[in-house]
């Protein structure tokens, strides 16, 4: 409500002509009592004096510059002084002191002279016995008669301004006097006469109800007018004779505003209560035991008083169950509901059986719908406001579906108001998606339906969680189709890759150490090496890994990669291993649970690693095994994860932590928060495809500053007799050193269709001194065997192939024919099903790509068994 407030609408001309006619026609001789501005409304010698000093400085820096040459050396340091001394009056009046000095007349203050001195015959406000202001058009106050300076006296207004205040700044911020002092500022804006009855307000402790009216003025000026309502033109005799009636009703009422605060209440419920005769204390929430909005709650439906059960609640504690009825007066005098209380149900008025019944249910219905419901003001959901809404729609637009609102503010309108006003009335014929203005964007299906009343019902539904649940379907499903193409691609790449490794180690054994070749083709192999890192990332991503499961102790596991550990994280970083207790077995990929425990300890290694330094310079790794069972892990926050008992692998570090804006990302590819030209985006992602595919679970918990724990759940395994009696001679095993020696002798049947990798391998297989056979596919190996039946001492084979593959030729092959051979299988890419094969088969497996000496080593391995 501020003094310069918008003046347009529309408002009925009040009685005001016959006023301002005795005003326009009245003579009058003496004004000395009318009140203009206090310093504004003349002219003084002080003011004169400056703008004439003003004017000769003006005049005197002319002479200086259109005669120059004339006035000279003199002129120049005259025209100097005298714009120095001009800057200096200028900040010295604009910081306040001209005007405090009265060199400078405040806005209006001329206007105020000239009205005083040129209109003295409007001084007849002051014969008035009611408060008159006058102002211009623009609302800005000209003079005021001494009833409404005293009257701004009181009221605090009048402040250190030497003109009247505007007539809202008397009542301060009071919310209920907004709505008639902006009509009467319309009014008075639009040249119109405009009369309003003000609620009661208190001024200087005295709470008096006043009229306020306006009305035009000739020369456009408007006439304010304030009258106070006493006690008399109130009807005195009638209010005490309502109010002693309400007193003595044999039901209960109280009158109380809309922020619950209770400003009456007949005796019949003050003696419910057991409260004194001064309830002005107490609040709604104080005497009903339910939430006080049921009673507070304005119907702006227009289905009538709002009927609601309560039960009221004394001072002594009783509880009385009762009937409410709510109303709120159709002319809002003093902003209160006024409740009637039923202490029994034949007290409460009945209405009508069949109308109650359905007001009842659909007041139910619409209340708690598990979907937003809405009433507008129109058939036409674009240009509609919002009547009401029910907590379902509150609670999804956050508090924004509020009554007298845009129904089209609800929703987001990044194509346009245009797009939106649209689809809003699409929504007439059919469902239509539209997305809630809330933090964060909310989707939704809006529906609309025409009233048999006029006015519009929408029903709006959340489809958010549905929207994700596609979203993360289609993620799903590109995520799975992008493995499959990675597996693939990893297939064909690591044939080739195959092909330039065993040539580079084929050229290593003619260019040893020392010859001037030797360094090109080690950098060689190095890159290869690196780039078959690369394809087994993308395969474990794509779960499209073969696994060689084992059945191993995760204690001796960890213990037997410490070194391997300590390489990776540096000196600087303090490395811990605590192992549990009577750990049971697993049964995983060996290689790529170490790939796991690589990629964690590389992580953790760069989160405590400063911000543009190369190395570490302190932090801790801890890495922890134990025994846990699914509900403890739940306890933990992690799930889901199927029930059962578990083997946990910890690896916490002392890093800098995840961002809760990363932490929802961290397990997708090339997610990454490093450095440019630091990690591949991969680990995590390939760290999270092993775990899943070995059957377990991995989750972390970070903390900003603190570090992140990485949790590696892989399900308890009980081995077999004969698993145990293997698990015992391969630790054996580990007590005999290798040997580094490559060659070898004895019968190899190699099976490959692709020839540059059958020719590679085959070629480093001969030059080491095995004898070889070579056949494309699986159905020419098939007739090699018939010739020659058992006389082989290994067969390798490639499992993917056409025409027949790797797998395929085993079965179809007969145990004579294979006689004990035994069977060794590459692949750069082998279905998920060929896992389970290696469980099954005495059949062994390596992934290709692989350099001569792995595979050597191998074949040497594997007849030396036999």
């Amino acid at each position: 409500m501020a003094d310069g407030l918008s003046t347009v609408s529309n408002g009925a001309p009040g009685p005001e002509s016959r006023s301002m006619g005795m005003l326009k026609g009245a003579q009058m001789t003496d004004h000395a009592d009318l009140q203009p501005p206090r310093s504004g409304g003349r002219l003084d010698p002080l003011q004169i004096v400056f703008w004439l000093s003003v004017a000769l400085g003006v005049a005197a820096a002319g002479v200086a510059i259109t005669a120059g040459p004339s006035v000279g050396r003199a002129g120049a340091v005259l025209l100097i002084l005298l714009a120095a001394a001009g800057m200096v009056l200028f900040f010295w009046m604009s910081r306040g002191a001209g005007r405090r000095f009265g060199a400078f007349p405040e806005r209006g203050a001329i206007a105020a002279a000239v009205f005083t001195n040129a209109r003295s015959e409007f001084a007849v406000i002051d014969a008035l016995d009611e408060a008159a202001l006058i102002t211009d058009r623009a609302l800005s106050p000209l003079a005021a008669n001494a009833t409404y300076i005293n009257l701004a006296e009181a009221a605090g207004a009048l402040g250190g301004s030497d003109r009247p205040p505007i007539m809202s700044r008397l009542f301060g911020a009071d919310p209920m006097l907004s709505a008639p002092m902006f009509r009467l500022a319309k009014a008075a804006g639009q040249g119109q006469s405009r009369r309003e009855d003000l609620p009661a307000t208190a001024i200087d402790g005295r709470t008096t109800r006043y009229e306020a009216s306006v009305g035009p003025m000739p020369g456009g000026y408007v006439l304010w007018r304030l009258r106070e309502l006493g006690v008399s033109e109130n009807t005195e005799g009638g209010a005490e004779a309502r109010q002693l009636f309400l007193d003595d009703a044999p039901v209960g009422f109280f009158a109380a505003r809309a922020d619950g605060a209770i400003i009456y209440m007949n005796r019949a419920l003050r003696a419910v209560l057991g409260v004194g005769e001064d309830p002005s204390e107490l609040r709604v929430k104080d005497v009903i035991k339910e939430d006080a909005g049921r009673v507070l709650r304005r119907d702006r439906r227009g289905f009538g008083p709002t009927r609601v059960r309560i039960t009221l609640r004394g001072r002594d504690g009783m509880e009385t169950q009762a009937s409410a009825l709510s109303f709120w007066p159709d002319e809002e005098t003093d902003g209160a509901a006024r409740i009637l209380v039923f202490f029994s149900d034949a007290e409460a008025p009945e209405a009508p059986a069949q109308p109650r019944g359905e007001a009842g249910a659909a007041d139910g219905v619409f209340d708690h719908a598990p979907f937003g419901a809405a009433v507008l003001d129109c058939t036409d959901p674009a240009s509609a406001a919002l009547l009401d809404a029910n907590g379902a729609l509150m609670e999804m637009t956050q508090g924004r579906a509020a009554p007298g609102s845009a129904f089209a503010d609800l929703f987001e309108a990044s194509e346009g108001p245009n797009a939106l006003a649209q689809r809003l009335r699409k929504a007439i014929n059919e469902p239509t998606e539209l997305v809630l203005a809330t933090q964060p964007p909310t989707a939704v299906h809006v529906h609309f339906a025409r009233g048999a009343d006029g006015r519009g019902l929408a029903y709006v539904t959340n489809v958010s969680q549905q929207r994700e649940l596609e979203t993360r379907l289609a993620q799903s499903e590109k995520m799975r189709e992008i493995g499959e193409l990675a597996a693939g691609v990893a297939h064909d790449f690591n044939n080739l890759l195959t092909v330039v490794m065993q040539t580079c180690s084929y050229l290593l054994r003619r260019h040893p150490v020392g010859d001037a070749d030797y360094p090109l083709l080690r950098e060689i192999t190095d890159n290869a090496t690196t780039a078959k890192e690369l394809s087994e990332m993308l395969r474990a991503y794509a779960r499209q890994q073969t696994f060689a499961r084992e059945v191993f102790d995760v204690g001796d596991f960890v213990g037997a990669r410490q070194e391997l550990i300590r390489r990776i994280v540096g000196a600087s970083i303090q490395y811990e291993i605590r192992h549990g207790r009577d750990l049971p077995y697993v049964k995983v990929d060996k290689t790529q649970l170490e790939r796991v425990l690589v990629n964690l300890a590389t992580n953790a290694r760069d989160a405590m690693t400063p911000k543009g330094a190369q190395i570490p310079k302190e932090g801790k790794l801890t890495v922890r095994t134990s025994t846990i069972s699914a509900e403890a892990a739940r306890g933990l926050g992690h799930n889901p994860i199927e029930d059962g008992e578990y083997v946990l692998i910890e690896v916490e570090d002392t890093g800098s932590g995840i961002k809760p804006e990363h932490a929802a990302k961290i397990f997708r590819p090339y997610h990454s928060t490093k450095e440019a030209g630091k990690g591949t985006g991969l680990g995590l992602a390939t760290s999270y495809g092993i775990v899943k595919q070995s059957g377990g679970y991995i989750f972390f918990t970070s903390k900003m500053g603190q570090g992140t724990t990485f949790r590696i759940f892989l399900p308890v395994y009980d081995p077999t007799q004969e698993e145990l009696d293997e698990i015992a001679a391969k630790e054996r095993a580990l007590l005999t050193p290798a040997t580094k020696d490559v060659a070898g002798r004895g019968k190899i049947l190699f099976v490959e269709d692709q020839t540059a990798v059958r020719r590679s391998i085959a070629r480093n297989l001969k030059e080491c001194g095995y004898e070889v056979e070579e056949a494309e596919n699986g159905e020419e190996a098939l007739e090699i065997l018939e010739r020659s039946p058992g006389a082989f001492d290994i067969i390798i084979s490639d499992v993917s192939m056409p025409i027949m593959t790797g797998p395929e030729m085993l079965e179809e092959a007969d145990p004579k024919m294979i006689g004990e051979a035994k069977v060794l299988f590459l692949s750069g890419y082998a279905p998920e099903s060929f896992s389970s094969m290696l469980e099954h088969y005495p059949v062994h497996y390596m992934s290709k790509p692989v350099t001569m000496e792995q595979l050597v080593g191998r074949v040497k391995e594997l007849l030396a068994a036999a």
